[in-house]
């Protein structure tokens, strides 16, 4: 279950950065309501090298909340 958060919230990012570029407005309104868009838009504050190390730290925190 863990293995499958993780890599949901990485694919969200990735389309945040690849598939929505210059349109993240659009992704907002698309994702809002995902169990994953407060994790997801908290890990757009670190950078792509880091989001490895951060990402299950972030997952965690949802999971204790």
């Amino acid at each position: 279950m863990k293995e499958k958060l993780e890599k949901e919230a990485y694919k969200l990012r990735f389309e945040y950065f690849n598939l929505y570029e210059n349109k993240e407005t659009k992704w907002h309104e698309k994702y809002r309501n995902h169990d994953l868009y407060n994790i997801v838009v908290k890990s757009l504050d670190y950078r792509f090298h880091e989001i490895g190390q951060v990402m299950p730290k972030l997952l965690e925190e949802l999971k204790n909340s």
